[in-house]
This record gives structure tokens, C-alpha cells and sequence, in this order.
């Protein structure tokens, strides 16, 4: 009878679990401590990355920001734990961009192939298809064309890698009707078509490798661009995105072979799985990865920063879910975002979480109908201090188009020893020229007089180097007593617009989005 009673009541834990994760509330857009999105950061066309070997997550995308030509270098993200991201300048080979330019640095691709022992990392440059290999998935990056060193492989663009069971690496690419290659690898690791496959029937010629064999996906209704295969139990999902900017969506259509023909699962391409959510303020959730990490499947997709600037794209993760007949369930896009990992107890208190900002100026978002572009309609907002202190990715605190030197002031609430402040720009590839200062509360006053005071100590002087990759930690080899923070920034290499349709929301001006202080 005992055990009967155990059972039972573990039963209903699990249902009573199981209830709870399905029922807990999202957070709002400007929520604190959001885990969408999930990295500091513009990355759009977001290729996800987990990797068994250095126990890391990578996210890999093209650096939004400065409308379709985009903000370069790239850059690679990595964390240990799912949460903290720090960010490293990926090194294209430089026969690339002598070639291709640096504009349209597009949709990237990721896998680590356990055969040759390497990294493999695909970039399209201006509908130029490039890729390099590594040792590493942080790089350092070496072309990976056994064919035409140097070279690209061929025209096209948001190409995507995808290794089966048997280890045969395919690769699919370009708007609808997608296209299907495969690739085979020399001893040294070196890539070149594989065009030995009878099923592979359709042929197009290249300017420097020849030609290679492809299948086409025909036949798919309402697909557009950025074409993903993912395999699970056999079954092959070919996923894509439809619409674009605001209107993003994804969709899927299934096969028992990687080469096709992929047919609908349950209304799968005529009803998205990830689509817009007016009413928490998500727009344009599209061009998406998948990927599988500790018994669970997670889709990392872009969305439109909010309120709405295309071109302002950011990197979000949520679970997603099957039916019993293989059918993927309706992705719930959130602001709560997942947990990858358990995250270790921090070693040092965010001291400036939610505490009191005053600023030398706000930007206000112009939210009256525009015929050009979509925008955020009928709200009232302003890009206020508060939102560079809030653990929120998806906000962030801008000065404004006219602001000279513009600063910003936390009020710690009280004195702390303070050893490092931590700040997000909201170009993270780009070099940012500031100070950081500190008064303590016996020296300050109160956070209204406290800007005109005149005696505010030095905790980090890059006025003159600047800090040229964000996020960027400043540290004192003392800890100093300081209850006011300021930052103030100068100048910066920022480019001038994200979206030429829309000059008043989105040319861009001097900004962050976080500002962490730690101590005791």
C-alpha cells in the first residue's frame, strides 16, 4: 500500500510539474533579467552551435545594425553556461574579402565534422559562398577549398550545412526552391563537391570549381528564404522562413530522404510554427537554427529589436516540441527565453540592477504611422537610463541623434566597494571612446545635484585607446567606495543608419545596452 501511495504521489508531482511548465507567465518586453534575447548584441541569421568537445555554446550570425550591408567584421559568440557571452572578431581569410568586399557578410553556417577533426564555418559575402576550416570553433580560420584555394565555391547565399547519421555532409542553400548539394573531404580536411551521387541530377557551372550536382526542393508552398535541415527519428525536416522584416515566419516541410521530396506534415506549410506575437511585442521571428543539448531540442532564431527598426535584429532561443506523428507543436516565442545550463551562483552581486538612473539625455521613439515601413504604433517611449540597468538585452539606453558627450549616472543606493563595472555598447564591433568615474555618498549629495558636482574620481580612462570589442570589463586593482557611477562617452565608431526607409527611428546614435557594476 505504501508503494502504491509513493507512485501515486509522484505521479501527481510530475502532472503538477508538468502543468506548471506549461503555464508559466512570460515576461514582459521591458521586463528585467530577460532571457530573451539571449545575447547583447545585433545578430541576426542566428546559427547556433553546441559543441560536445570544449562543453560551450556558439552562436554564430550576421552583425545587424547598419541596414542590408550590415556591420563588419563578424563576430563569433561563446559561452560555458548559456547566459554570459563574451564575443570574438571572426578572421575571414583575407582572399575573401579581397574578392567578395566586406558588405552583405550574410547567414553563416557551423558544425564541427568528426572525420577530419575540424570546424567548418560557411559565410556568404555579397551571394559569394566562402567556407574555412579550423582546429578550433573560435578559429584561428583557414580557407577550406580543396578545389580553388582562396576561392569561393559558388553563387548563392544562407547556406546551411547538414551532417546525416552516416556522416555524409550535405549542404543546402538559396530562396525557394531550395537547392541541395553534398560535399566530400580529402585527408587534410579540405572540402570539394561530391558529385558522384546519382540522385543528385541538376547541374550548374561555377567560375573557378567547375560544376556541381544538385536536387532541387521543389514544389513547397510559402517558402522564401534561409533553408534549415534538421533529422529526428528518421524523419527529415526541411525548414525555412516566409515573409520577411516585421511579417518573419518559419515553416517545415518532411522527408524519409535527405534529398527529397519533402511533402507537408499537418498543415505544415501553410501554418507558421513561429510567427509574430502582437501582443507581447514580438515581431519577425524567422531565419532560425536548431539544435539538441541535454534531451531537449531548442530553435535560435532573430527577431526585430523593439519597438520596431529592421535591421535591428537580435538572437532568441525557445524549446520546441513534436506531436506523436512527428509534427513540430506551435513554438511559443518568449521573453523569458530557456535555461541551457544550471547556472553557477554569481561570484559578484550586480550592484546596479534596477536601481535609480539619471541621464543627460533620452531619445524618444517616433511611433506615428509611416508608409514605408512598418513601426511600433501608439505607444509612449523613451530610450531612458532605467533600460540600461535592467539584465534586458532587448532594450537599451540611447542619448539621442544630437547629444554631445552624452553621460549617464546610476545611484547605487548606498556606498559599496566596487571592483569592475562591466558595460554593453550597442556596437559591439565597433570602438567606443569614454570614461568611467565614481563619488562616493559623504562627496556627492543627492542623485539630482550630483552631476554638477566637480569632484568625481577616475575608475576608467579610455578617452584616448578606446575599447574596440564590447562587452568590455574595466577593473581597479583596489576596490574603490562609491555609491554614483558615471559614464560618459565621447565618440564612437558607429555606423549611421540601420535602415535608410526610416531615418528617424534608425539612424544610429551613441548608446548601450547594459551597464553592470560589481562589488561588495
Amino acid at each position: 500500500m505504501k508503494k502504491i501511495f509513493l507512485n501515486l504521489t509522484f505521479l501527481l508531482v510530475m502532472i503538477w510539474s508538468a502543468g506548471f511548465a506549461q503555464t508559466v507567465k512570460d515576461l514582459g518586453v521591458f521586463a528585467q533579467h530577460t532571457g530573451n534575447p539571449v545575447i547583447p548584441a545585433y545578430l541576426a541569421d542566428a546559427s547556433f552551435f553546441y559543441d560536445a568537445k570544449t562543453n560551450a555554446f556558439y552562436a554564430f550570425g550576421t552583425n545587424d545594425g547598419a541596414g542590408g550591408g550590415n556591420v563588419f567584421p563578424p563576430q563569433a559568440w561563446y559561452s560555458y553556461d548559456g547566459k554570459t557571452w563574451k564575443n570574438k572578431i571572426i578572421d575571414l581569410p583575407k582572399s575573401w574579402t579581397d574578392f567578395a568586399g566586406t558588405t552583405a557578410v550574410w547567414a553563416p553556417s557551423m558544425i564541427y565534422y568528426q572525420p577530419t577533426r575540424k570546424y567548418y564555418l560557411m559565410y556568404s559575402i555579397n551571394f559569394n559562398v566562402f567556407i574555412a576550416m579550423s582546429n578550433s570553433p573560435l578559429g584561428p580560420w583557414e580557407d577550406a577549398n580543396g578545389e580553388a584555394p582562396g576561392k569561393m565555391f559558388f553563387k548563392g547565399y544562407d547556406g546551411q550545412f547538414f551532417v546525416d547519421d552516416d556522416q555524409k555532409v550535405y549542404f543546402n542553400f538559396n530562396s525557394n526552391p531550395f537547392r541541395i548539394i553534398k560535399f566530400r573531404f580529402d585527408a587534410a580536411g579540405k572540402i570539394f563537391f561530391d558529385n558522384d551521387d546519382a540522385r543528385f541530377t541538376k547541374t550548374e557551372a561555377t567560375e573557378f570549381l567547375g560544376s556541381y550536382h544538385y536536387v532541387l526542393a521543389a514544389g513547397l508552398k510559402n517558402a522564401f528564404e534561409a533553408s534549415f535541415i534538421y533529422k529526428r527519428k528518421g524523419l527529415y525536416y526541411l525548414m525555412w522562413s516566409f515573409k520577411g522584416s516585421e511579417e518573419y515566419n518559419v515553416r517545415y516541410a518532411v522527408s524519409k530522404e535527405v534529398t527529397g521530396p519533402y511533402t507537408e506534415l499537418d498543415s505544415s506549410e501553410t501554418v507558421p510554427i513561429l510567427q509574430r506575437d502582437d501582443k507581447n511585442n514580438i515581431l519577425g521571428p524567422g531565419h532560425h537554427s536548431v539544435f539538441d543539448y541535454n534531451g531537449h531540442t531548442y530553435i535560435a532564431y532573430h527577431r526585430q529589436h523593439f519597438p520596431f527598426v529592421d535591421s535591428k535584429r537580435q538572437t532568441c532561443i525557445d524549446e520546441m516540441l513534436f506531436n506523436t506523428d512527428g509534427s513540430i507543436k506551435k513554438v511559443t516565442p518568449t521573453h523569458r527565453g530557456v535555461q541551457l545550463k544550471k547556472i553557477a551562483p554569481a561570484k559578484s552581486k550586480n550592484l546596479a540592477l534596477g536601481k535609480q538612473t539619471l541621464t543627460s539625455s533620452d531619445r524618444v521613439y517616433a511611433n506615428g504611422p509611416y508608409a514605408k515601413r512598418y513601426r511600433t504604433h501608439d505607444i509612449s517611449f523613451k530610450y531612458e537610463g532605467k533600460y540600461a540597468v535592467d539584465e534586458n538585452y532587448g532594450t537599451h539606453w540611447d542619448a539621442g541623434l544630437d547629444a554631445k558627450e552624452p553621460w549617464i549616472i546610476v545611484d547605487l543606493a548606498a556606498d559599496h566597494k566596487i571592483d569592475s563595472i562591466e558595460t554593453m555598447f550597442e556596437f559591439t564591433s565597433r570602438a567606443y571612446y569614454y570614461k568611467l568615474e565614481y563619488l562616493n555618498a559623504k562627496d556627492a549629495g543627492s542623485l539630482a545635484t550630483v552631476a554638477a558636482q566637480k569632484n568625481w574620481k577616475m575608475f576608467t580612462d579610455r578617452l584616448a585607446s578606446g575599447a574596440k570589442l564590447s562587452p568590455v570589463t574595466d577593473r581597479v586593482k583596489q576596490p574603490v567606495n562609491a555609491r554614483f557611477v558615471r559614464l560618459t562617452i565621447t565618440h564612437a565608431d558607429i555606423p549611421k543608419t540601420a535602415d535608410e526607409s526610416d531615418p528617424v527611428n534608425a539612424d544610429n546614435a551613441l548608446s548601450i545596452f547594459e551597464l553592470k557594476v560589481f562589488g561588495k
